[in-house]
């Protein structure tokens, strides 16, 4: 048995001036990383993040995963996907980074990790003599991606506690009036403060993540009762249903009714 045996990998690719959009359900792991440019990612209906810059997203089977470039100018778009017995490995002993919470990672050494990806992606094309040296640098990509910088970790540890319990308070009642000012000052800290740890801690301003928790709850509410959508609305905070599906539809590309149909059969 060679010690490298247990990995198959499903393909590689670097793209300049990426303007493609990805919307599937994955079987096997890849690493999604954007070099330059606007990245979107919604996560399994739910949550959307748009971030600039150097990020990567680890792609896993099970969710779905809709990415890809969030404004009109083209993005640098680089990946690597690959299954079997030694990715599960990856998984359950945490070296593959898999965080529902967060999905996206930033990437500190962003010029280390394209020349990885780099090299890997050559080495790849050279044919199955290579495949012990392309596993060496999936690995060296992994470690990579485990031990980035989180940024939360910059802040003191009484601040993540707070943001913490706030973050958990509204994801359990995102319909309530929201005041981050009052927040702001609970903390002892301005609002232009508190709106930038906010994002440091969570990736998104407190509003767009304040917008996205009402929309994972309505998401939850069109997929499991008969309420109408003004009912839906209404339930998760929206006071306007027309703003309400407005919105919707630009998270998730759908009008909420259609969405309905479309995910419960």
């Amino acid at each position: 048995m060679n010690y490298f045996d247990g990995l198959q990998f499903i393909g590689s690719g670097i793209c300049e001036n990426y303007r493609h959009s990805m919307d599937r359900t994955f079987t096997y792991y890849g690493i999604q990383y954007n070099h330059h440019g606007a990245f979107r990612v919604v996560f399994d209906h739910l949550q959307e993040y748009i971030v600039e810059g150097p990020y990567a997203l680890v792609t896993y089977p099970g969710p779905e995963f809709t990415y890809g470039h969030a404004d009109d100018i083209g993005r640098t778009h680089c990946w690597v996907c690959f299954t079997g017995e030694r990715a599960e490995r990856f998984r359950a002993s945490g070296l593959l980074p898999i965080d529902p919470e967060h999905p996206l990672i930033k990437i500190t050494r962003p010029e280390l990790f394209m020349d990885t990806l780099r090299e890997l992606n050559q080495t790849m094309s050279l044919g199955p003599e290579t495949y012990s040296r392309s596993v060496c640098l999936l690995e060296n990509l992994l470690l990579q991606l485990h031990y980035q910088d989180n940024p939360r970790s910059a802040l003191p540890h009484h601040q993540q506690l707070e943001l913490r319990k706030l973050v958990d308070a509204v994801k359990a009642a995102p319909q309530l009036e929201w005041d981050f000012e009052r927040e702001a000052a609970d903390m002892f800290v301005s609002l232009t403060h508190f709106r930038r740890i906010f994002k440091q801690f969570t990736t998104l301003p407190p509003q767009q993540f304040l917008i996205n928790c009402r929309l994972q709850q309505a998401v939850r509410q069109l997929l499991t009762t008969d309420n109408p959508v003004s009912a839906v609305a209404a339930n998760c905070g929206f006071d306007d249903e027309f703003y309400f599906s407005r919105i919707f539809k630009k998270h998730f590309h759908l009008p909420p009714q259609t969405y309905r149909r479309k995910f419960t059969g």
